[in-house]
């Protein structure tokens, strides 16, 4: 084989770029084919506490007194801990059967304070669970149990006793269709010519292969209509809906559609009702139902996807999970405040959706409350109470997107929501419901029970040739798939036969 085609490049040089491509292919598949929950640690600073007398490190330190509590402390040092959440998948309490831990051998925690975090609510979560007077004169930090999602990081600040040097971990995650673990990642070295012109090369490969994997996750209609259709119906799917249209559209330039969710029972309604007084105009629509819709003789649905719901919390409530007993108290007024579930003394905040055309609040009804009703309204905007007579706080939204904002950016609020619509906001925690996260595999098996067959309706049967069936064949085509998983539903043909009826 002739190598003059590289150049002045060594042989040393070509199999460090093969090494390299078989590394970043190994990432990619391992981040988002294998779907793992990584948690990556990083020791940023391990160092003694001390002053050198000039910039030459090789003379000696000059000694700097650090007292704690009155004492002083003996051979100071100082470590700062970098945590992130690095995986595909987000990482529940329930995720660490084993608790992580970092232990600093021949040395003893002084003191301990998390001194950045991403969200800010996971840093303050994370300082109100470490007691410091727990992890004084010992060598182990344990991180607790809490939800960590895609994306998270936080840092551990500790001053330590003694003169050793170094950092290990203990414990593991469980979850994610290939399992998790804990890493670590060492720090990045300089640049350097060598580490630039891999980093080049790295770029153009992760670039190169981004865009093989796009071609392949993101692949054209098998047919291309033209014409309008307007979209509409439940909420809970509106964010999914949308990346659908987009992957269509991009390949069927010359298709019009149109995402109007207003609700899956308004929708399916407004789908009959524009039947009933003008057939074509209804032939150009489309409503998706959370759940089956009423009977109707001209209405003709088919399953799409599983949804799968979750119970949400802002993070400041402090509570990872809740029983159906907890979720149906709290519902029902008995249950007002986070303290009375092990959290925080915090007023519990329900955000809920607007009446009986929410397909979402009929499957929590039917699902999680044992088809009781919610209780009434007692505030307008979800912060302050209207009603100064209320024992409880409650208040409502039209959307799925609303209700999500609600909760993320209000203290003690609580509410529920599709989950791959709940993942994309960081003061949100999800909750586990009777001990089971929510999850595609949770569904399979039967073990949880929040969730609903995704419809979608036309009045009578679409035209071979028009928008409408065209789209709907490519909803429910392998090419569709994808972009339904990253919406966090579970498309029917990824389930057993007959699951989704």
């Amino acid at each position: 084989m002739d190598f003059s085609v590289f150049g002045d490049i060594d042989l040393g040089t070509i199999i460090a770029g093969v090494a390299l491509i078989a590394s970043v292919v190994a990432w990619l598949i391992d981040r988002y084919v294998l779907r793992r929950k990584r948690l990556v640690y990083r020791v940023q600073v391990d160092a003694p506490i001390g002053v050198y007398p000039s910039a030459d490190k090789t003379q000696q330190m000059v000694d700097v007194e650090v007292r704690h509590q009155n004492a002083v402390v003996d051979n100071p040092s100082i470590v700062l801990l970098r945590l992130d959440n690095a995986g595909g998948m987000d990482i529940d309490p329930q995720d660490m059967h084993e608790k992580v831990s970092f232990a600093f051998p021949d040395r003893k925690i002084v003191g301990l304070k998390v001194t950045e975090a991403h969200p800010s609510s996971l840093g303050e979560m994370l300082q109100r669970r470490l007691v410091p007077a727990n992890y004084v004169d010992t060598s182990k930090l344990v991180v607790p149990r809490i939800a960590i999602n895609r994306g998270d990081h936080f840092k551990f600040l500790l001053v330590l006793s003694g003169t050793g040097k170094g950092v290990t971990h203990a414990g593991y995650l469980a979850g994610g269709s290939t399992g998790g673990g804990v890493y670590h990642e060492p720090r990045p070295r300089g640049p350097g010519r060598r580490s630039l012109m891999f980093g080049a090369l790295s770029l153009l490969l992760v670039g190169a292969l981004v865009a093989l994997f796009v071609a392949d996750v993101l692949q054209p209609p098998d047919n291309c209509a033209s014409g309008q259709v307007r979209v509409i119906g439940s909420t809970a799917v509106e964010q999914t809906m949308r990346e659908v249209r987009t992957a269509y559209a991009a390949e069927c330039t010359d298709a019009d559609i149109t995402i109007a969710a207003n609700g899956s029972r308004s929708g399916v309604r407004t789908l009959n009702e524009t039947g009933a007084q003008d057939v074509g105009a209804a032939g150009k629509l489309i409503a998706m139902s959370d759940g089956p819709a009423e009977d109707s003789p001209e209405l003709r649905g088919e399953a799409v996807a599983v949804v799968v719901f979750a119970v949400v919390a802002n993070r400041s409530s402090d509570v990872a999970g809740l029983t159906t007993k907890q979720l149906r108290d709290i519902y029902s007024g008995k249950t007002t405040n986070w303290k009375q579930l092990g959290g925080r003394d915090l007023p519990i905040r329900m955000v809920s959706r607007v009446g009986p055309d929410s397909g979402s609040r009929r499957v929590f009804r039917e699902k999680v409350l044992g088809g009781d009703q919610e209780l009434g309204i007692s505030s307008d905007d979800c912060r302050r109470d209207d009603d100064p007579a209320a024992k409880y706080h409650r208040c409502e939204v039209g959307t799925t997107e609303e209700l999500l904002t609600r909760v993320n950016e209000i203290e003690g609020a609580i509410g529920y929501a599709e989950l791959g619509s709940a993942r994309k906001f960081p003061e949100i925690a999800i909750a586990s419901v009777d001990g089971v996260v929510p999850d595609a595999a949770k569904v399979s098996d039967g073990s949880y029970k929040f969730w609903e067959v995704e419809h979608a309706y036309t009045y009578k049967t679409p035209e071979p040739d028009s928008l409408t069936a065209a789209f709907l064949d490519y909803l429910r085509s392998t090419q569709a798939r994808p972009v339904l998983s990253r919406g966090g539903l579970v498309p029917c043909g990824d389930l057993p036969a007959g699951f989704c009826g």
